[in-house]
């Protein structure tokens, strides 16, 4: 047995999410429209082969991010730091890994966005992320 289900539309999903967050109609909704953040968080397993380089520069380019978070990278900063230059990324924060293991790095270019790291650990990196005109 096959069911078919109706898609909701945009108005009908506006109204429910109005009524879970208590939002009385006259609120208008969150402008959308305003500048945007354009991040990529990637739990790559990996990041030392030229496979995973080709597929990061094409994301880069295609998305033109502000930040990218990359986990389980295995390889420590120092082999890959030329080649984030060149995309644009000359600050960064990261954990190297542990033998083969672990490893975060969070990539950024200082002229589109400001991180202040908090604090960081082998599991986490914690960090205030703020970019001009965006709420």
């Amino acid at each position: 047995m096959i069911s078919v289900v109706a898609l909701n539309s945009m108005e009908d999903n506006l109204k429910k999410a109005k009524e879970l967050l208590g939002i009385v109609d006259q609120m208008s909704p969150p402008n959308f429209n305003s500048s945007s953040m354009n991040l990529l968080i990637w739990n790559c397993k990996g990041a030392g082969n030229k496979n995973f380089k080709r597929n990061l520069l094409d994301l880069v380019q295609i998305h033109k991010l502000d930040l990218l978070v990359l986990m389980e990278t295995k390889v420590e900063l120092v082999s890959m730091g030329m080649f984030f230059n060149q995309m644009g990324f000359t600050t960064l924060a990261h954990v190297d890994s542990v033998g083969r293991s672990g490893g975060i790095w969070m990539l950024w270019n200082p002229s589109l966005v400001n991180v202040r790291v908090i604090e960081a650990s082998s599991q986490l990196i914690i960090a205030r992320i703020a970019k001009q005109d965006y709420p």
